[in-house]
């Protein structure tokens, strides 16, 4: 681990490339301007290696080109075999049949078989692990639930029927690891069988990823991926740092620009400004993916950090009092949408014709006022101010946690804010360490309970993402109602009544739906954007030379 003072971001690049000549230079020594070698930033940083630890965006990315599953969704999001080529689910829903893929082999030469995948899935189905990304195989029978059924054959049994399995089987977190990945070192060794292969990581500094010779797959050429010989990924934290990268050419593309960045590359209309047309290209579509407050809404937990729950007409209120349009245009210059409800308005079955806005999402000062009146809270006597405890946030996000800290405390709820590293506001917001925390979820399945299982009370962190410690009977039964349904009408009306539910007590606030937007340099081409924001860099290459 290599620590550091802090520096100017340019002083940051100085040190920093010194120690990625070293990293690169694995590349049989030759130097990057004969590489098909792709350069970007991951400003949070990489906190595991592991699938099933992977709970951040940036982290999953990386699963995503070490790892494979036994599915994966293709470009339109639909469930398309990977490891498996071939799968059958029983008539009555229960048993899912697996057939494996011949050839594929693990990035240590090692062939993949069936007790690979039953142990990889008998590792997460381990409740003393304790993994986070376990949730995705809920619904497997206890006793025997997952077998080989021959060399080449996997058999997974469920104890209900799942209309959404498949999709959970094409996460990063159900990835099949060599051997389970007992025994190994899953930081270093090499277990995976995904297009690239680790080669050298420096926590906190940079990452290489190699080409994997004996990748499976080819593309409609005929042609082995993945097309690139090597991924670079660099941790620059630094202010700034990751947008001077790009624009002097270290980086070869950025994901989700800071709004005054979006300001400098595009006017008003969403143009390229002259300096910057043709240099880049913007890739952008929709993103399954909601941007929260979440409140820790459970007696003993708040209990434990000397404070009682917040009455839910104060958080009602909390959440009228927020501009989202004004928020959107400052923060996100523009490239977002205000919510309808905590499900984003692409996902099939909540988009604006299949449900009205929820009341609480308005903005509405009357009826925020209104509300606190009625607990006692307000700027005036005989109301008085009310404070709420700490919003905990990471630094990328604390201009949002200062901008909601003034617009409450305008309507009398003060709010303490506590910037921390990604890393420990993740861990704190795991263990329940602050009352207010800010959250994003984005969808790791292209399926509305996906958001909504959020609120599951048998889901409650930090065994899963039930970060707020919300529980409703009501939510849990109709959960399991629509786990019982086959997709269709009913399905999606039964969700939609779990999204008024939960959002009726309101453990979160919603604040907007970003836009998925990556800007590439035109050097690339066969950039992939889906509205889950995966990195498949499979069939990314650069342009022949001499390409205008």
């Amino acid at each position: 681990m290599f620590h550091r003072k802090k520096e100017s971001a340019t002083g940051w690049f100085v040190g920093a490339m010194a120690i990625m000549a070293v990293l690169t230079s694995c590349f049989d020594g030759q130097g990057d301007g004969a590489l098909n070698l792709l350069t970007y930033n991951a400003a949070d940083g990489v906190r595991s290696l592991d699938p099933a630890q992977a709970t951040d965006l940036e982290t999953l990315w990386i699963v995503d080109q070490m790892y494979e599953g036994l599915l994966e969704f293709d470009d339109d999001l639909g469930v398309v075999p990977a490891l498996a080529d071939r799968w059958s689910v029983s008539e009555d829903g229960l048993t899912y049949a697996f057939g494996l893929r011949p050839g594929v082999q693990f990035h240590d030469g090692s062939p993949l078989t069936a007790q690979d995948v039953v142990l990889s899935f008998n590792r997460m189905l381990n409740s003393a692990n304790a993994l986070p990304g376990r949730w995705v195989l809920n619904g497997v029978a206890e006793e025997n639930g997952v077998r080989a059924v021959g060399v080449d054959s996997v058999e997974v049994r469920l104890n209900a029927p799942n209309p959404v399995f498949a999709s959970l089987l094409a996460t990063p977190q159900a990835s099949i690891l060599r051997g389970g990945g007992a025994g190994a070192e899953l930081q270093s060794e090499e277990v995976g069988s995904g297009p690239f292969v680790l080669k050298g990581w420096l926590p906190e500094t940079a990452m290489v990823l190699h080409r994997f010779e004996g990748y499976w797959k080819q593309d409609a050429q005929g042609r082995a991926l993945p097309l690139l010989d090597g991924v670079r990924i660099e941790f620059n934290r630094e202010e700034g740092g990751e947008m001077l990268g790009f624009r002097q050419g270290r980086y070869d593309f950025v994901s989700a620009p800071r709004a005054e960045w979006m300001k400098v590359f595009f006017d008003g209309a969403g143009a390229w400004r002259p300096d910057w047309e043709g240099r880049f290209v913007r890739h952008s579509v929709p993103f399954l993916k909601t941007d929260y407050i979440g409140i820790l809404v459970d007696s003993a937990s708040c209990a434990d950090l000397g404070l009682s729950p917040l009455d839910a007409r104060i958080r009602h209120a909390m959440s009228m009092a927020i501009d989202r349009t004004l928020l959107i245009r400052e923060l996100r210059a523009g490239g977002a949408s205000a919510p309808l409800g905590f499900v984003p308005t692409g996902m099939p079955g909540f988009g604006p014709n299949d449900r009205p806005r929820h009341p609480s999402l308005r903005h509405d000062p009357d009826a925020a006022r209104a509300l606190l009146a009625e607990v006692g809270v307000g700027t005036a006597p005989p109301l008085s101010r009310l404070s709420v405890g700490v919003l905990g946030t990471k630094p990328s996000t604390a201009e949002l946690a200062a901008a909601l800290q003034h617009i409450w405390a305008e309507f009398g709820i003060d709010v303490d804010i506590d910037v921390a590293p990604s890393g420990i506001d993740a861990e704190r917001v795991a263990n329940s360490e602050v009352p207010l925390f800010r959250k994003s979820w984005l969808a790791d399945y292209p399926d509305a309970e996906n958001f909504l299982g959020l609120f599951d009370s048998g889901r409650w962190t930090p065994d899963g993402p039930n970060y707020t410690r919300f529980s409703d009977s009501a939510v849990d039964s109709l959960l399991q109602r629509a786990a019982k349904l086959p997709n269709g009408p009913e399905r999606m009306g039964v969700l939609r009544a779990v999204e008024v539910r939960v959002l009726d007590g309101m453990p979160v606030i919603p604040l907007w739906h970003d836009d998925v937007v990556h800007l590439v340099s035109r050097q690339w081409q066969g950039w992939k954007v889906t509205a889950h924001n995966r990195l498949d860099l499979r069939h990314v290459e650069r342009m022949p030379s001499g390409t205008p």
